[in-house]
């Protein structure tokens, strides 16, 4: 699988009273690191939208497993990458290390969506394109 890693410098903003990282950070942090795994392969999300009158790619799920705690100026690593493409959809798989140590794992299933001519304000999934999935294969 090919992943893409980047850095995030932990902030006291980014942390709850307890100096530890509030949780919705990082479904933040998961999102980020989507968005920079297209970018890549050379398909930057905000091209790909005006490209491919897509909507987007929207979250159908996320969900994390918090596995040790990351407070105010560590560095992390999120590592994302496509675990498995499916039909109308695909998981994107996230680790988020803290040096060495595995702080937080996650998931989100996407969802590759236009939009629908028959209900103006709806969306509709369509097959992820055969060359979106082609710039990920032999990555690895």
């Amino acid at each position: 699988m090919f992943t893409n890693s980047i850095e995030i410098e932990i902030e006291w903003g980014d942390c709850d009273p307890a100096d530890i990282v509030y949780y919705p950070n990082f479904f933040r942090w998961f999102n980020k690191g989507a968005h920079m795994l297209f970018d890549a392969v050379g398909l930057p999300f905000h091209e790909l939208i005006k490209e491919r009158d897509t909507v987007g790619v929207p979250l159908l799920d996320a969900r994390a497993t918090f596995l040790a705690p990351v407070r105010f100026g560590d560095v992390v690593t999120v590592t994302s990458g496509i675990a498995e493409w499916r039909n109308t959809s695909f998981v994107v798989s996230h680790k988020i290390f803290n040096g060495e140590m595995l702080s937080v794992e996650g998931q989100e299933i996407r969802v590759w969506v236009v939009r629908d001519p028959e209900h103006p304000k709806g969306l509709r999934a369509v097959p992820v394109p055969d060359d979106i999935r082609a710039r990920f294969a032999g990555r690895d």
